[in-house]
C-alpha cells in the first residue's frame, strides 16, 4: 500500500508576480526525524536504510534557518538559511549518490533543531 504525500508552494513576491505549485508524492513508508544539532558541532543524522534510488521525497526545516548551520554534499557545504525541499525521485538524487544520512554543522551560538521529512519505497 502506498502512502501519499501532499505538498503545496505559494511563493508572492510584494506588488508582483505569484507562483503557485502542488503536487502528491507516492511513497511506500515515510521517516520524520527531529534532531537537535549542539552549538559548535557537527552531527551525522540518519535519514533511512535505503539508498537514493528509493528516495521519493526529502525535506528539511530548521527551526531557526541560519547561514552558519549547514549540511554537507560531497565535501560542499550547503547553508540551511531556508527550508529545502526535495519533492520528487530526481530532485532527492541531488544529496548524492546515497542520501541514508546527511552530516549537519551547527556553527551557531545555540542548539539548532531540525525536523526532516523523508518519503521512500522499501521494496526494489
Amino acid at each position: 500500500m502506498t502512502e501519499k504525500i501532499n505538498w503545496s508552494l505559494q511563493v508572492r513576491v510584494a506588488h508582483g508576480p505569484q507562483i503557485a505549485a502542488t503536487g502528491v508524492v507516492d511513497v511506500e513508508a515515510y521517516d520524520k526525524v527531529s534532531v537537535e544539532i549542539a552549538a559548535g558541532e557537527s552531527q551525522q543524522v540518519d535519514l533511512v536504510p535505503a539508498g537514493t534510488e528509493r528516495v521519493g521525497m526529502v525535506l528539511i526545516v530548521p527551526a531557526t534557518p541560519s547561514a552558519d548551520l549547514s549540511y554537507e554534499i560531497d565535501g560542499t557545504a550547503i547553508a540551511l538559511d531556508g527550508a529545502h525541499a526535495f519533492l520528487g525521485a530526481g530532485a532527492a538524487r541531488l544529496l548524492g549518490a546515497d542520501p541514508a544520512s546527511l552530516t549537519f554543522t551547527n556553527d551557531t551560538a545555540e542548539p539548532a533543531r531540525l525536523d526532516i521529512l523523508v518519503g521512500r519505497d522499501v521494496t526494489p
